[in-house]
């Protein structure tokens, strides 16, 4: 667990956890309640990386947490969209929480069957989490991230795509059968 936990400190220092909240942005910013949307977004994307719900929490919190109450929301809304957000981070493949690991242990499963099995309870997780935000931007007539606080997309990729190489390697030495702690 400890590299994959490494792997993912390591990630979002190069720049793969901002590439991520970029896309975020771009995929959901300008709808209604955009920050909460990317919050949710962001937080599986770097779920991805970290399969850990702290870590989620004070990386893409520290920067949708904020905009989600400049756009209106509550500061408990805001909190719990992170929180509820995060928490998705332990089951998102193909990192995934230290849950993970002591199942391929107790069930003599490869990682890759591991990582089957949850690509569907994470992603009704993050669905759930969405659709309960898009209803609250609706109630509450929210707005989204004006085309000022957009990052811009092509920039973003353009200075980091690099970021992703290590994400790409990690899922191929995954997928190849090489053990999670080789990948990490």
């Amino acid at each position: 667990v400890f590299h994959f936990v490494l792997f993912g400190v390591l990630a979002t220092r190069i720049g793969l956890g901002q590439l991520f909240l970029d896309v975020a942005s771009a995929i959901a910013g300008r709808y209604a309640g955009g920050p909460a949307k990317v919050s949710v977004f962001g937080s599986a994307m770097f779920g991805m990386l970290s399969g850990s719900s702290v870590a989620n929490a004070v990386t893409v919190g520290s920067l949708t947490i904020p905009a989600m109450i400049r756009v209106g929301y509550k500061r408990e809304f805001a909190g719990a969209v992170e929180a509820a957000s995060s928490t998705g981070g332990q089951i998102t493949p193909p990192v995934l929480g230290a849950a993970a690991f002591l199942m391929i242990e107790f069930l003599s499963v490869p990682y890759q069957t591991i990582i089957a099995a949850a690509a569907i309870p994470a992603f009704m997780h993050f669905f759930g989490v969405f659709m309960q935000v898009h209803f609250e931007a609706k109630r509450f007539g929210l707005r989204g991230l004006t085309e000022a606080e957009m990052p811009r997309l092509r920039r973003s990729f353009a200075m980091r795509w690099p970021t992703l190489i290590p994400l790409v390697l990690l899922i191929v030495i995954l997928v190849s059968g090489r053990t999670p702690y080789l990948a990490a």
